[in-house]
């Protein structure tokens, strides 16, 4: 069930963590544009959102901003009086490439894969296990459309299944 939850995580990239000139505050600002720029390439947030998520005042986050740009994690473009925060991928990408990661032997690899497959396939209905035992999960995309447990709630016209799968709850209770 932990995995409807992981869309609700902030990630903030690795090469902002061990940089001694960002505060903790500035660290979770980069994380949340970047948790904010999923279904876009950037954020739109206001002082006041950030201010709200984080818990700090709209002047602090202006200046973890300005740092954040100055240190060119982050540039900052204006679109019709709309402010686009980006995260600089040059910046990212560079630091991800030092990274040394282990390689593993074919065999272990072709397993891991395989079992990640299994699971998805177990897994697949993840959102309706967690909608019968936990409360529903409300949020908005980025354009604003209401999120039910992860799905765009956008409207469609019900099937003749639906409808006689509706037509019968109703008359349960008459």
């Amino acid at each position: 069930m932990l995995l409807s939850f992981i869309r609700y995580f902030t990630a903030v990239p690795r090469i902002i963590l061990s940089n001694p000139e960002c505060s903790s505050t500035d660290k979770l600002v980069l994380g949340v544009i970047n948790s904010l720029s999923n279904n876009k390439e950037y954020c739109y947030a206001c002082n006041d959102y950030f201010s709200k998520e984080l818990n700090v005042g709209t002047k602090t986050i202006s200046n973890s901003l300005s740092k954040l740009k100055k240190l060119g994690f982050i540039h900052i473009e204006y679109v019709k009086n709309e402010r686009h925060i980006y995260i600089n991928p040059k910046i990212v990408m560079e630091e991800n490439s030092k990274v040394s990661e282990k390689i593993l032997p074919d065999k272990v690899e072709k397993n891991y894969q395989q079992k990640r497959k299994d699971y998805k396939k177990k897994n697949n209905n993840i959102n309706n296990i967690n909608s019968k035992y936990c409360e529903p999960t409300i949020d908005y995309d980025t354009d604003g459309v209401m999120l039910w447990n992860g799905k765009r709630c956008e409207s469609e016209k019900c099937s003749k299944e639906e409808l006689k799968e509706i037509e019968e709850f109703i008359n349960e209770f008459k």
